[in-house]
């Protein structure tokens, strides 16, 4: 009886709440108006099929009077690609021909506010070039005033992919990008390339695996592209683009042999590029003037493989930048640095052994030349051999920036193992770790890996070697009169 009591007390002050709010007046006195939070909701760039992340838009009474919304339409001649709801009441265009909810009232209370969500859908245009659509988001008052903002957004046509398995020799050209929807398989024996400007568009769960051949072949002007498939932001200046873990990565398996990747950007994935064990005396692998970027676990990850990689940034990994487990390495004028913003307890720059679990495999060869190696940490490069002696774990560092304490390999009788010309980061510097670059727009997570005038990196190159392998940058610029550690050439005008 007495939780009943209870019950009837809670219902009649609900009732009585209710009562108050439906007695309310709202007068929206001649001339009143609310401030609108925008002006123009722009919804950026949107893949057919796809719906937009939704935008917000806030209507403020500053009045001390209650104003009443006797009307919300979407007009123009693209108003049925976008979607409104206001204060849980969903509108619709002129154009679909449901008009039931523009008789709908909408009352706010003085000093209060109302919230609108709205969305984009793009629509098919059948063209390789983005198109904008645009319509108007109108409010009419009871006073007759009419307020409205602006909702703009393009669609881009994509060819879709799904389940695409190349068993024979194929080229994608650069026309309209693709989307990968699940999967994007190369089958042994056969050769798939990407041409200059090719874009992959990655939804979450897609992933490439490369049994055959992967040749990518982008230029400095039109590189090839591997990213998630959302274009818009998730909210203001946050791109879901700058956000890790958008697409699920690149496997090269252990029949792939052969596989180049040139000019290309490939991020925002969840595991990046990983190759699976193989004969370590064919060429696997080579990258060259490529960024590997924002990866949820390793960025690159190399397993008994052969694969040489030059003139590359390889970066912001919550796993480790560079994971090696044997096999025979190069890496010639590389900037790989651990900077994710995601997650206290990242990887390191770069981690390599000997093993593979408990199983040996053999370290023959990983050179570091003219290369940056850096974080967060004080310690950026983990070295993990074998207690077995006989298992080779050789590596050279030469001519690089290294954020390590320092390694003297002349006090060790291992042969195999060298430490040439580096230069060491020391917690102490002023200059270290990422004041090496140009400063990072964190709310932004935007990185820029151009080096500053006073890194340590700054003239380190053994001029040979860049002479020899990169005398150009990865953006294409003269490596003199000195050269510089890292992928990026030092630039005044940066």
């Amino acid at each position: 009886m007495k939780y009943a009591l209870y019950l009837l007390s809670a219902l009649f002050s609900v009732l009585s709440i209710t009562s108050c709010i439906s007695d309310e007046d709202f007068p929206t006195p001649a001339g009143a108006t609310f401030r609108l939070s925008v002006d123009t909701i722009d919804f950026d760039t949107v893949i057919t099929h796809t719906a937009s992340a939704t935008r917000t838009l806030t209507l403020y009474n500053d009045n001390s009077d209650g104003l009443s919304i006797t009307s919300v339409t979407i007009e123009g001649e693209d108003a049925a690609q976008f979607l409104a709801n206001v204060d849980g009441t969903s509108f619709k265009s002129q154009e679909s021909g449901d008009k039931s909810q523009e008789s709908n009232t909408l009352d706010c209370r003085g000093k209060d506010s109302l919230i609108a969500f709205v969305q984009f859908n793009a629509k098919d245009i059948d063209r390789d070039e983005a198109a904008l659509s645009e319509a108007r988001l109108v409010f009419t008052l009871a006073n007759g005033k009419r307020q409205s903002i602006v909702l703009q957004g393009y669609s881009l046509d994509a060819i879709e992919l799904r389940g695409k398995v190349y068993r024979a020799d194929a080229t994608l050209a650069a026309t309209r990008p693709y989307v990968v929807y699940d999967s994007l398989v190369v089958a042994e024996g056969a050769t798939l390339t990407l041409a200059a400007g090719t874009t992959l568009l990655m939804r979450p769960e897609a992933y490439i695996k490369v049994k055959g051949t992967l040749l990518a072949e982008g230029t400095l002007e039109q590189p090839v592209t591997v990213r998630g498939h959302r274009l818009d932001d998730m909210f203001k200046r946050q791109p879901y683009d700058r956000i890790d873990n958008q697409w699920q990565g690149i496997t090269f398996t252990a029949t792939s042999y052969g596989n180049r990747l040139n000019y290309c950007d490939i991020h925002s994935s969840n595991y990046g590029v990983v190759c699976d064990s193989s004969d370590v005396s064919h060429l696997k692998l080579t990258i060259e003037n490529t960024v590997l970027h924002n990866a949820k676990q390793n960025c690159l990850t190399l397993t008994s493989t052969q694969a040489f990689i030059g003139n590359s940034q390889i970066t912001n990994a919550e796993g480790n930048c560079v994971t090696i487990h044997g096999g025979d390495q190069q890496f010639v004028h590389c900037t790989i640095a651990s900077f994710s913003p995601f997650i206290a307890m990242r990887g390191n720059a770069l981690v390599f052994s000997n093993t593979v679990g408990s199983y040996p495999c053999p370290l023959r060869r990983m050179d570091i030349i003219n290369s940056i190696v850096t974080g967060y940490a004080t310690d950026e490069i983990f070295g993990n051999p074998t207690d077995d002696k006989s298992v080779p774990f050789n590596y050279t560092f030469r001519s690089s920036l290294l954020c390590t304490p320092e390694i003297n390999t002349q006090e060790s009788s291992t042969e195999g193992q060298e430490s040439i010309n580096n230069a060491w980061e020391e917690p102490k510097d002023s200059i270290t770790r990422a004041r090496n670059f140009v400063p990072f727009d964190l709310p932004a997570l935007y990185f820029d890996f151009s080096l500053r005038d006073d890194s340590k990196a700054r003239g380190l190159a053994d001029p040979d070697i860049t002479a020899r392998y990169y005398p150009l940058d990865r953006l294409g610029r003269r490596r003199t009169p000195t050269a510089d550690a890292g992928c990026y050439q030092y630039s005044e005008e940066e």
